[in-house]
């Protein structure tokens, strides 16, 4: 008999432990014992340890990430301004707000003993952000975003930042992304664009053409300079010849001349007179140039 009833004791006592689980809290997570009364007020950081030991109702494990998390919202926006459509994504960091732990525990129910940042986030910060974005950008012209992206990401962080004060969602970063412009608009930049780029054309070619002129009006203005040169310098001989060519010199080439016919055999005499026409000059000349040759042969 006693040995019966130790054998139901220890029996009894191997289903209580096989009910006490082993369980884990990973990194970057938080979790609560949820007990038949609710969760335990106090939070278990990451760790590994068994639950109570049970006999009817076992405890359970609930865990939530506190790790930051990214998500992207799509947008399509009617632009009033310019009576278009838009789209565009608006990426976001995030995290929990720790402060409020205990609050997400008690409003959100888990799955599978997990409370998930999804459920977090949908239930408290997309239906914000995507009425805060919708009013930000709606006050501005598909221009006026296009040439200050930077400036509406930095105003749109911070509505929603300011909207989400109070939530289990905290925002560390948020900007426009993948902006779609109207297709209008965009075949609009790309011709102003193209016109950019003719214009910029035109000015090189401009500078080309410029460079290549004043390099042609040096070229004149070396090749004047060089023709005047010339000029001057064909004048100073012409103005010695002249005054080097005077008439004793012609009469002593003269002279010279009748001495070389003197001594020819072809002679022909004439008056002494005569010797100062220019045509007798041309023939002594001539025939005395003949005579030369003639002897050269």
């Amino acid at each position: 008999m006693r040995l019966i009833f130790r054998i139901l004791i220890i029996s009894f006592v191997m289903t209580l432990c096989a009910c006490a689980d082993r369980v884990e809290v990973p990194p970057a997570h938080v979790g609560k014992i949820l007990t038949k009364n609710g969760y335990k007020p106090e939070t278990v950081p990451p760790s590994k340890f068994r639950l109570d030991m049970c006999l009817f109702y076992c405890d359970k494990l609930v865990t939530l990430a506190t790790a930051d998390f990214g998500y992207m919202e799509k947008f399509k926006l009617f632009m009033p301004k310019d009576q278009l459509n838009m789209s565009f994504d608006v990426r976001m960091t995030g995290a929990i707000n720790r402060a409020m732990i205990d609050n997400i525990f008690d409003r959100i129910p888990p799955a599978n003993n997990n409370i998930s940042v999804q459920h977090v986030y949908n239930t408290y910060a997309q239906p914000v952000i995507r009425d805060v974005v919708r009013r930000v950008v709606a006050k501005y012209s598909i221009n006026e975003i296009a040439s200050s992206r930077e400036a509406l990401s930095q105003e749109l962080f911070t509505a929603v930042s300011e909207a989400l004060e109070g939530t289990p969602i905290a925002v560390r970063r948020l900007g426009l992304a993948d902006v779609q412009f109207p297709k209008v608009i965009t075949e609009a930049k790309e011709r102003a664009a193209e016109r950019r780029e003719l214009i910029e054309q035109e000015k090189a070619q401009f500078e080309i053409q410029k460079i290549q002129m004043e390099r042609d009006l040096e070229r004149e203005k070396m090749n004047r300079a060089i023709a005047r040169e010339k000029a001057i310098g064909q004048k100073e001989v012409n103005d010695l010849l002249a005054k080097s060519v005077t008439d004793k010199y012609l009469a002593y080439r003269t002279l010279e001349v009748l001495d070389k016919m003197a001594e020819s055999d072809n002679k022909v005499f004439v008056p002494v007179e005569a010797l100062g026409t220019i045509g007798l000059q041309q023939a002594v000349f001539s025939d005395q140039v003949k005579h030369i040759a003639r002897k050269d042969r």
